[in-house]
């Protein structure tokens, strides 16, 4: 049956066509446009979107959980509740993200999320970004340090194999002996390498992005500040073009006058909007866990006993709500960082990240809060406000 979403505001996501009409059918869209420039078939099921705004399904790079689960919980059922939760913030399309374990741990871990995507390809989980486990234990952030592995080809070859090729991204510190190694090994398979929780230097940066790296990790956090006589990864990542940042823009991981800054250094095809989400997420205050750390969530903000911040509790309607609100992005650009950047990465922006016809109907609409009234997953309504 088709399927009409009519009278909303449409983010393509590089204008905005008012009073839009988009129509889907068979998990496609197939006619978009506005009003006054078509008929609704007939037998066609409508939604009337007036006052919404309508956006390609947002891309969640970077996210361990949320609603009192994790990625990393021996459950598939955790699993199932992420995913619907991310849902119900219209991320249509997600990296299930994965932290420092001792060996066998993280590599269990690996194989039940791609045993879980293998099962559900129709699921809005579509791979893995592995956050370590070759870090720098200076810059470890809410890591666990003592679960810090050594950089081998050897130990990368056993958590490819356990992963069945589902690691899209992995994030590594370039200037750790036998880094080099491990991301030409993993850059052969495809992986995105992204540079994070390091200490990398200027020089040690350009030669990360010769052997594959493409990607700095929610940038700003987790690496050392800029310094004008001994430039690292913010400004390698600045100038280089090679290098997308992934930006966590909840204001509190990077100061919103600095996320408008990005914007002018970056430029929106740059910056990649990412949750970082951890299991707090969408939950009371309290008391959590993280890599077998107590993380406590207060006003928003999760952070360990010293501090440190812990991840966060954004999902991604908020970020493009603080784009807009708080660092003088245009709704265009904000939308884009949030989908169709995020696609690129994986290679899926042949069908995915824009509205168009021929490509697949990955829908949110948010109301004029940012809120999430309906996610259109395939050209199924996956969530709806007040819904199922």
């Amino acid at each position: 049956m088709k399927v009409a979403l009519t009278g909303g505001k449409i983010i393509t996501p590089f204008r905005v066509l008012n009073d839009g009409v988009l129509i889907f059918e068979d998990g496609k869209i197939s006619e978009l446009c506005k009003a006054s420039e078509t008929t609704l078939p007939k037998k066609c099921k409508v939604y009337d979107v007036k006052g919404m705004t309508v956006c390609p399904g947002f891309v969640d790079l970077l996210t361990h959980g949320g609603a009192g689960h994790g990625f990393a919980d021996d459950s598939e059922e955790s699993i199932e509740k992420i995913s619907q939760y991310l849902l119900a913030h219209g991320s249509t399309t997600v990296l299930a993200s994965l932290f420092v374990k001792p060996e066998k741990q993280l590599l269990n871990d690996l194989r039940r999320l791609a045993e879980y995507i293998e099962r559900y390809p129709e699921s809005n989980i579509r791979g893995i970004h592995m956050e370590g486990p070759y870090l720098n234990k200076q810059l470890k952030g809410a890591m666990n340090g003592s679960y810090l592995w050594k950089p081998s080809v050897e130990s990368w070859n056993k958590m490819w194999e356990a992963s069945k090729g589902k690691i899209r991204i992995m994030t590594i510190a370039p200037e750790l002996p036998g880094a080099a190694s491990v991301m030409q090994a993993a850059a052969k398979e495809g992986v995105v390498l992204s540079i994070g929780h390091s200490m990398a230097t200027y020089d040690e940066v350009e030669n990360a992005i010769d052997n594959g790296a493409a990607h700095v990790t929610h940038i700003f956090n987790a690496m050392e500040p800029f310094h004008h006589r001994h430039p690292g990864i913010i400004l390698g990542s600045l100038l280089h073009n090679e290098l997308k940042i992934e930006l966590i823009a909840d204001t509190l991981h990077v100061h919103p006058a600095v996320m408008e800054l990005l914007i002018k250094l970056k430029g929106a095809s740059g910056i990649i909007l990412v949750s970082d989400s951890i299991r707090a997420g969408g939950m009371h205050e309290g008391e959590y866990e993280f890599a077998d750390q107590k993380i406590f969530m207060k006003g928003k903000k999760a952070f360990l006993a010293d501090g440190t911040l812990a991840g966060s509790t954004l999902t991604l309607n908020v970020a493009v709500k603080n784009m807009v609100e708080t660092a003088g992005a245009k709704i265009t650009e904000a939308v884009r960082m949030a989908s169709l950047n995020g696609v690129k990465v994986l290679g899926l922006d042949h069908k995915k990240g824009i509205l168009a016809v021929g490509k697949d109907a990955d829908i949110v609409v948010i109301n004029d809060k940012y809120e999430v009234n309906m996610t259109i997953l395939g050209g199924r309504v996956a969530y709806e406000r007040g819904g199922k």
